[in-house]
């Protein structure tokens, strides 16, 4: 019996990213925003099962402009089409999720202690680089977020005491977060494959910075779990990480209907976790971690 395929809707999410890891026998069709359905289904090849909308923008409601037309063209086909539900990962979206879920929220108000610190970060991912490969014209016609000028692509994200905010309250480009640290430096990222979930624990070193990045960090901890709708009803599992942060990750993933994807997830010193980004193209560099790589492959 031949196998069947995994289609991969791909623009400037290829080479090094985690799907060619996670999923390697995976065939890309590369995408364009003005792709018609007929098309892209022209394109996805005989055996096909499983289609990924991988596509590095922030917002993608209007890529293609037909877009629920063509999810609802492969489902017809019996295609399972992953992530067909998630289309909008912008900070200020991840927030107003976390609140609809009945979730820990970053986000800012106007209101509040004067003295707290809060961080400006770009609504877009990843600083909004991606969404400035693309014209304005298309960018309007998409319905793209702006990318913050005070902010723009620069990831090293300011942060300042409410007292001091004046005029970034009317930056639409900008999501103010109330900043989250604790004192260990312990940051966590989930990453998620089909239901297969793995939460990795990090340590960065220095604990001073505010803003924690994976470069530099010495400690990384995995933990796997199986099927990660289960830890909504048990997040109590035998291991060192607390099933508050379980449930937390299970639950985001379960309320925005994430079939695959990374999470990025804070926690202070009380023990509240925090879902910080969501990234729908997570990317992965050079081989590495082969024990999560097997197991997120359901290859154990």
């Amino acid at each position: 019996m031949r196998r069947s395929r995994f289609a991969v809707y791909e623009w400037n999410a290829w080479k090094d990213y985690g799907i060619q890891v996670w999923r390697p026998r995976a065939y890309r069709i590369e995408a364009n925003p003005k792709d018609e359905v007929s098309e892209v289904l022209a394109r996805v090849k005989p055996r096909t099962r499983d289609f990924l909308v991988h596509l590095n923008l922030s917002r993608q409601a209007a890529f293609p402009q037909q877009r629920s037309e063509l999810i609802a063209a492969l489902r017809q086909k019996g295609i399972r089409v992953w992530n067909a539900n998630v289309s909008d990962i912008t900070k200020r979206r991840v927030q107003a999720e976390c609140k609809r879920l009945g979730l820990p929220s970053t986000g800012a108000t106007r209101a509040g202690n004067p003295d707290e610190k809060l961080i400006l970060k770009s609504n877009c991912n990843h600083g909004g680089v991606n969404e400035l490969l693309l014209d304005q014209e298309t960018r309007a016609q998409m319905g793209l977020p702006p990318v913050s000028t005070l902010v723009d692509g620069n990831l090293e994200y300011p942060i300042k005491p409410r007292s001091s905010m004046t005029d970034e309250w009317e930056d639409r480009g900008l999501a103010i977060e109330r900043l989250i640290e604790n004192a260990r430096g312990v940051f966590y990222r989930a990453y998620l494959v089909c239901g297969r979930l793995v939460i990795s624990r990090f340590v960065q070193p220095d604990t001073e910075s505010p803003v924690k990045r994976f470069k530099g960090v010495f400690k990384r901890d995995n933990f796997h779990y199986e099927d990660c709708s289960r830890l909504l009803e048990s997040p109590d599992t035998d291991d060192e990480l607390s099933p508050g942060l379980k449930t937390v990750v299970a639950s985001f993933v379960d309320g925005i209907q994430l079939d695959y994807g990374a999470l990025d997830v804070v926690a202070d010193d009380d023990e509240n976790f925090y879902v910080i980004d969501l990234n729908i193209t997570p990317y992965w560099g050079a081989p590495g971690q082969p024990k999560m790589t097997k197991f997120l492959r359901q290859e154990s």
